[in-house]
């Protein structure tokens, strides 16, 4: 009992000198000193005003009225504004009549975050106490801890004037927690930025060397609505980084609009989503080093370096990258040519493409295989070239459909949407290629080609109407489904079955997305055939001449049997045209029997009526004279 007494008596006296320490301990002195010392701490200058008045829960310590942080020599504005700080010391300290900064908090701040034409940093600290002449291997920094700090209704102005750009964060609130100066240091940070919210945790690995420019061990975390990244190596107060950098979308357009950077909607495959990985090295304010990146853009995975300048009015890209199997079919809006022949028509569906506003690049590509919606390439190096929303794609060695690919295709979405390109295939596979392009599968066979094409719209449907240029296209050998030209000359009838022919060529102009034809010639075993007409690209129809010639035929002439094609791509309708085969081929026949019936006819009369048929004269002009006559002879009859 006599024990526990001692002890009670021991607690009541600590209890009653550290009531009697804080009545005694000078207020002023503690805002004064406090100061003092972070204005050492931070090299910059740190002013305390207002009414100050004691605490004692739940720290102990001062509460001041408004604080203000100096900003850097370079600029008038203060870092940091704020309406009262709170100033929590160690009690032990306390009843020694001495001052131990334990807890900081800040009421309502404003931060000015400001980055100088030249790259120079409003936070950077320490510049006054280095310029002073610090030994080497010494941070020029006074040691002070903080068991913890705390911003709260918080307010940061981002004006980077080097980028012409201002940020605005309200709802700041920040818990810093470092208990030693030369250790670890812990970070949480949240607020909003136009309604969207956003959070940072990151830890320090020395805080000393952080403050003093120096790169440190550092962990952070960043979220924002739509995405997060995550960040582990080593950092300096500049924000200068290296180290492992991930970052995961699951929307990359809410995820942007978050960062302030627009909500550009992109095409799927092209990043609605994104995973990333690499390691990442930032320096100078504005470049960012990425190098064993994996990047995962929804379905499609990429790999290899890439830089990145941020210093611009958009960010611009260099890469090196290589990839397997790329699908980008939504390029091409839902519901166009169908893939095989289709009545549905070119899709109405509007084309965003705002997405290629928001960076500018340099892209070389290696892939196995690209599928782009209307054109599919095989293995291939590829260069993409982003500028101002004007995409190029160039094909310098592509492979796709069983040949070889080359040329340019381009998007460009400056002044409102439009595709062109400048394309030549060597040994293709036509019926591939055509399937693709217009949906069309009766023609077969390898061939060589070219076309140059331009439209522009918001949707497919009105590009493929608005579609101008030319092209041609060669093959040695091939088929056409749906058309037997041997049956047709044989027995008039070739609707049905398959010709094959040793060669076809043909070229073409495309106006107002209606690609005419005037010189297509074909040849087969005894048959030359020769063809002329227009093919409705954006209303998907055609209507053309075919007209294949049987060589020496079994009269010893040439027969000609011209066949029209018309209607819809998805079910022509192939007829013959057998007046046109009378016209061509009984031209002179059909003369004789014309001539004999005109003879007929006059001699009839002649004999009926009594009218003489002229030379030259024909029947309905010879009977209007004779009845003319007629009319006159009874007519004189009045004045006999």
């Amino acid at each position: 009992m006599r024990f526990l007494r001692w002890i009670f008596i021991a607690v009541f006296l600590f209890v009653g000198f550290a009531a009697a320490g804080l009545m005694l301990l000078p207020k002023e002195r503690i805002a004064k000193v406090a100061s003092a010392e972070m204005s050492k701490a931070l090299g910059r200058e740190v002013l305390i005003s207002g009414d100050i008045g004691l605490s004692v829960w739940p720290v102990l310590g001062v509460k001041t009225g408004p604080v203000q942080i100096a900003g850097p020599e370079w600029d008038a504005a203060p870092l940091l504004k704020a309406e009262a700080l709170s100033i929590g010391v160690g009690a032990a300290a306390a009843l020694k009549r001495e001052i131990e900064i334990r807890r900081v908090e800040l009421v309502s701040p404003e931060i000015n975050l400001i980055t100088a034409k030249d790259g120079r940093v409003s936070w950077a600290f320490g510049e006054s106490t280095e310029a002073a002449g610090a030994t080497e291997g010494s941070t020029g920094v006074t040691p002070f801890s903080l068991a913890r700090a705390t911003v709260t209704g918080g307010t940061v102005l981002i004006d980077d004037r080097r980028a012409g750009t201002r940020e605005k964060l309200t709802g700041l609130d920040v818990a810093l927690s470092m208990p030693k100066l030369a250790g670890p240091a812990t970070l949480k940070l949240s607020g909003l930025r136009g309604g969207a919210a956003l959070s940072l945790e990151g830890t320090v690995g020395n805080a000393r060397d952080l403050i003093a420019g120096k790169l440190t061990p550092v962990t952070a975390r960043f979220e924002a609505a739509g995405g997060s990244a995550r960040f582990e190596g080593r950092m300096s107060q500049a924000l200068e980084a290296e180290g492992q950098m991930s970052l995961s979308t699951s929307s990359t357009s809410t995820f942007m609009q978050s960062l302030g950077l627009g909500a550009a909607e992109l095409p799927r495959g092209m990043g609605q989503a994104i995973d990333m990985t690499g390691q990442v090295t930032f320096s100078g304010g504005e470049i960012v080093n990425l190098r064993g990146m994996t990047l995962k853009l929804d379905q499609n995975t990429l790999t290899g370096d890439a830089d990145i300048r941020l210093g611009g009015a958009k960010p611009q890209i260099t890469a090196k990258l290589a990839a397997g199997a790329l699908d980008f079919a939504s390029l091409a809006a839902e519901g166009g040519s169908g893939g095989g022949e289709s009545s549905a028509g070119w899709s109405k569906t509007t084309i965003d493409a705002s997405g290629l506003a928001a960076v500018n690049a340099e892209v070389s590509l290696a892939v196995q295989s690209l599928d782009a919606g209307m054109i599919k390439l095989g293995a291939s190096s590829l260069g993409v070239s982003l500028d101002n929303s004007r995409l190029v794609l160039k094909l310098p060695k592509a492979t796709g459909y069983g040949g070889q690919i080359s040329g340019e295709f381009v998007v460009n979405n400056r002044g409102g949407l439009s595709v062109g390109g400048n394309l030549n295939i060597l040994q293709a596979d036509v019926k591939s290629l055509l399937v693709d392009l217009m949906g069309v599968e009766r023609l077969s066979g390898k061939g060589d080609g070219f076309v140059k094409f331009l439209g522009s719209g918001r949707n497919l449907d009105a590009i493929m109407n608005s579609l101008s240029g030319n092209g041609g296209l060669a093959m040695a050998g091939g088929t056409i489904s749906g058309l037997d030209l041997n049956g047709l000359m044989g027995t008039g009838n070739g609707t049905k079955g398959t010709t094959v022919f040793d060669k076809l060529g043909a070229s073409f102009d495309i106006k107002a997305g209606v690609l005419s034809n005037d010189n297509l010639n074909m040849t087969l075993p005894r048959i030359a055939a020769t063809g002329k007409g227009v093919v409705g690209l954006g209303a998907q129809t055609i209507n053309y001449v075919f007209t294949p010639v049987a060589l020496k035929a079994s009269s010893g002439k040439d027969l000609a049997f011209p066949v029209k094609i018309y209607g819809p791509w998805s079910n022509p309708k192939i007829i013959p045209d057998l007046s046109a085969a009378i016209d061509l081929n009984f031209k002179e026949k059909k003369e004789e029997v014309k001539q004999k019936a005109n003879d007929a006819i006059k001699k009839k009369v002649e004999q009926e009526l009594g009218v003489t048929v002229g030379e030259g004269q024909s029947v309905e002009d010879a009977v209007k004279q004779g009845v003319e006559d007629k009319l006159k002879k009874e007519l004189f009859k009045i004045f006999e």
